[in-house]
């Protein structure tokens, strides 16, 4: 007698999200197990509903921000504008995977009206908040930085990154090409340097009398 096949969660959630993407939440489980090569009694076996599929499927699996792992290392190093170009160029990546994750998880969401992964305890977004305002106050104490408010500049950041993947998709759906993503590094790092860089130290030096 043949054995049955073996097959791991992760190879069933893997299945479930790219049909969700494609599909929607109205994708039926046999489409999911037709994808994943299993059975849909394989599907119950594993997971007790369509919705609790779902949510598996749509958890993102960025539990450890992996753009940001370096933040403490680049502290004081380096050309401070290429730093935040790196770092925007990594975030925009961050998000254009999890973007259409969060927005198709809002489409079903936990009973707390958010999608699952947002009701955990200090969810991504907040540790990424935290992390970026860190390194902010870090560079801000080496003087690379004016003195501002670290989490406000964490914040702009932040929601910059987003919102130029949220337009992306946008213009896509619009079938208009978005503006490239190096031009809007810099002019985003631009802009928070010119309102951010540290003041021009003032010229003390004696005026010389004109001879």
């Amino acid at each position: 007698m043949a054995r049955p096949v073996s097959i791991k969660d992760e190879t069933i959630i893997d299945a479930a999200r790219a049909v969700f993407l494609e599909r929607g939440f109205a994708a039926t489980t046999a489409e999911v197990a037709d994808r994943a090569g299993v059975s849909e009694g394989t599907l119950f076996n594993r997971f007790r509903s369509k919705s609790e599929l779902f949510q598996a499927a749509m958890q993102p699996q960025f539990a450890e921000l992996a753009w940001l792992a370096d933040l403490e290392a680049r502290v004081g190093q380096g050309d401070l504008q290429a730093q935040l170009t790196e770092l925007g160029t990594a975030g925009v990546g961050f998000f254009r995977q999890l973007m259409p994750l969060i927005m198709m998880s809002y489409a079903n969401p936990s009973p707390g009206g958010l999608p699952e992964s947002l009701m955990q305890p200090n969810p991504p977004p907040l540790r990424a908040l935290q992390r970026l305002s860190g390194y902010f106050e870090a560079e801000i104490r080496l003087g690379r930085l004016r003195p501002v408010d670290p989490e406000i500049l964490a914040r702009i950041f932040l929601g910059s990154l987003q919102q130029y993947v949220f337009f992306e998709l946008l213009f896509q759906a619009q079938h208009t090409l978005p503006l490239p993503l190096p031009t809007f590094l810099r002019g985003l790092v631009a802009m928070l340097w010119s309102g951010a860089a540290p003041p021009v130290p003032e010229d003390t030096s004696p005026v010389r009398s004109p001879a």
